[in-house]
């Protein structure tokens, strides 16, 4: 096996990765493309990200990518191989290569994203020494299960530019537990507000910043990400609101491309919403903490 070490991905090496994402979620016929983050791949920013690739006769059999979305040293294990060459050793040759990244990254926390319906890749976690820490729903919108929520709610839903930096964080703090990582997550924002494939937006009431959201396309779907309405303003139909608004825009600005998101399994307050929406599960991730 020949492994190649990368932290960034050529056009060629992405659509290997690709070809091998579909030839393993058609024989497992599951969802893993959430997990790979195909949107990611071909932004990678140096320090954030690294991809192992393992070739056999020249043929990408094998796939891992460590992952950072705020802090570098917190990372998503996210892998595959192709189905001809699983259960002979493949994996764990390109485990070692991974434990070498994540030495030399400093990593104080590395997560492993595993499809909910692989037995094969949660079992290899807990072999791992791994622990359950979190599960999420991928949900896709489903027009025939939508009812259009007709309101006399005036909201203004905009793209946000890079000096609103500060609102959005800000509306970030108050709807997530981001503690220490705050300036972290503020890079972060910086940089996807300038970053081809991802829309961060501001929601206003009155002008007022209530909310906010990212939309990344991931190739073969758009997701939507990051979404919170600031704590005062909740219960007011809101969150509906903004959900009817931007469905309807990203069906005209993308009418090939399902509509996805992932939403914790215990949030029962965001699954009633985005199913009142139109979202429908069709699967979901359980991730691993590493030892």
């Amino acid at each position: 096996m020949e492994i190649k070490k990368t932290e960034s991905l050529s056009e060629v090496e992405y659509n290997e990765v690709v070809k091998l994402l579909r030839e393993c979620k058609g024989h497992d016929s599951f969802e893993i493309s959430g997990s790979v983050n195909l949107c990611m791949l071909l932004k990678s920013e140096e320090g954030y990200h690294s991809y192992i690739l393992g070739y056999v006769r020249e043929t990408l059999i094998g796939f891992l990518g460590l992952l950072s979305m705020v802090d570098p040293k917190k990372m998503e294990l996210v892998g595959m191989v192709h189905p001809d060459y699983r259960n002979k050793g493949y994996f764990t040759i390109m485990m070692e290569h991974a434990k070498e990244v994540t030495r030399a990254r400093y990593a104080n926390e590395v997560m492993f994203v595993c499809p909910s319906k692989s037995d094969a890749a949660k079992h290899l976690s807990l072999k791992l020494g791994a622990a359950h820490t979190f599960s999420e729903y991928t949900m896709q919108y489903n027009a025939e299960c939508h009812n259009p929520h007709s309101n006399q709610i005036e909201l203004l839903l905009q793209k946000a530019k890079t000096e609103e930096v500060s609102s959005i964080l800000k509306l970030l703090a108050d709807g997530f537990d981001i503690g220490p990582a705050y300036e972290k997550v503020k890079s972060l924002i910086s940089r996807n507000t300038k970053k081809q494939g991802y829309d961060v937006f501001v929601v206003r009431r009155n002008k007022i910043p209530i909310a906010t959201m990212t939309v990344s396309d991931e190739g073969f779907y758009i997701y939507l990400s990051g979404f919170t309405v600031t704590p005062k303003e909740r219960g007011k139909g809101y969150g509906r609101v903004i959900m009817e608004e931007m469905i309807h825009m990203l069906i005209n600005d993308h009418p090939t491309k399902a509509i996805r998101l992932n939403v914790d399994y215990s949030n029962e307050h965001a699954l009633k919403l985005y199913e009142d929406a139109g979202f429908r599960k069709i699967g979901g991730y359980d991730y691993y903490l590493a030892k």
